[in-house]
């Protein structure tokens, strides 16, 4: 299963008693950065909305004109961002750092995920065990090195995809929202109550957010039979397929930096796992994205709020020292790097202590 480039598997020197506790780092972070305002949250809410509107209105007004060739790929690249861009302001409202109101988290964040076929609340109990468990191979929700028995259980077509970069980053995420990621649990569907991924506390919520995403499904498909299929997609559809990029490709950069450390169980602590996130530059994009790129003091308190979480990153830099971990390199050129790397060692030998993913 593991061929022998799988990476530097000798256990490395335990650094548990050298990491920063979590009550030190949360010390260094300035106190308001833990507040989030209701008023500034929802601003970013209706400016993104509106982008997103005058996207719509904009690629309408050119759609038979002599400019669309020229304006689709545009359109399609912009929506998308934007679809991305509210994804991650419902990602707020799952963590509660959206506002100080859990049913205004609650509400907003089925209004923003659901349209965009995400089903909120069961994102949101799976994003937090990934939280919890950030850097722990046997517990990781997400792009974790696997085990090579659980490898076995992993059906084909996802070991196929898991190693194609297209359908990966292109059809990644609804496919993890319908069956999971790895093969550590037969059923791990995010819309169903009765996936194993939820509790029997949960099954109510994740009912909730299903109903929503059907009422979703609905209204494309009252629009389909207005509009047409080819509008639709044209409109909504590739945009969402963009969308799904964005969440792949962040997620991944993040997560799968050379250098990055997994632990077993017995070797890991949650300052430490997810220490081991790597902070990104997006140029550009960053302010569309909220920052996102801020990701290690985001993973470590993710009740900050994304507006706070440049400002956050700057406290703890000076305490992390080489425990943070940043890469400044070209979005592509590290996409391209970092799945080649993780293409060849995504499979490791069973009981591994640690393990480090490896540069080139």
């Amino acid at each position: 299963m593991c061929n022998n480039k799988c990476a530097s598997l000798q256990p490395q020197i335990e650094r548990k008693t050298q990491v920063p506790s979590l009550i030190d780092l949360k010390k260094a972070i300035p106190a308001h950065c833990f507040k989030p305002s209701l008023a500034t949250s929802l601003y970013y809410v209706v400016k993104d909305i509106s982008i997103i509107s005058l996207l719509f209105f904009i690629a309408v007004k050119f759609y038979s004109s002599s400019w669309y060739f020229l304006i689709s790929p545009l359109y399609w690249f912009c929506q998308g961002t934007m679809f991305w861009a509210i994804f991650v302001l419902g990602h707020d409202c799952g963590h509660g750092s959206f506002s100080a109101y859990p049913t205004i988290n609650s509400v907003v964040g089925h209004l923003l995920h659901s349209a965009i076929l995400v089903p909120f609340h069961s994102w949101r109990i799976s994003h937090k065990k990934h939280h919890k468990n950030t850097g722990n191979y046997e517990k990781d929700e997400i792009f974790y090195p696997m085990a090579e028995d659980e490898y076995r259980k992993v059906p084909r077509l996802s070991r196929w995809i898991y190693s194609n970069t297209f359908f990966m980053f292109c059809f990644g995420f609804p496919i993890y929202l319908i069956r999971g990621y790895g093969g550590r649990m037969k059923y791990a569907s995010h819309f169903s109550s009765s996936s194993e991924l939820f509790r029997k506390e949960d099954q109510k919520l994740v009912r909730t957010s299903v109903l929503c995403i059907l009422s979703m499904i609905g209204l494309l498909s009252c629009a389909i039979v207005r509009f047409g299929l080819w509008n639709i997609l044209y409109f909504y559809g590739i945009p969402y397929l963009v969308f799904c990029s964005w969440l792949l490709i962040v997620t991944f950069l993040h997560h799968t930096g050379p250098g990055a450390e997994w632990y077993d169980g017995s070797s890991w602590s949650y300052v430490l796992g997810n220490l081991q996130c790597v902070n990104r530059v997006y140029g550009w994009i960053e302010p569309i994205h909220h920052n996102i790129g801020c990701h290690t003091v985001h993973h470590l308190f993710p009740a900050i709020p994304h507006y706070r979480l440049r400002e956050a990153d700057a406290a703890l830099a000076p305490i992390l020292g080489n425990y943070r971990k940043e890469d400044n390199s070209n979005t592509i050129s590290s996409l391209w790097t970092c799945f080649r790397i993780w293409s060849r060692n995504h499979v490791i030998p069973d009981n591994t202590k640690v393990f480090v993913l490896p540069a080139e």
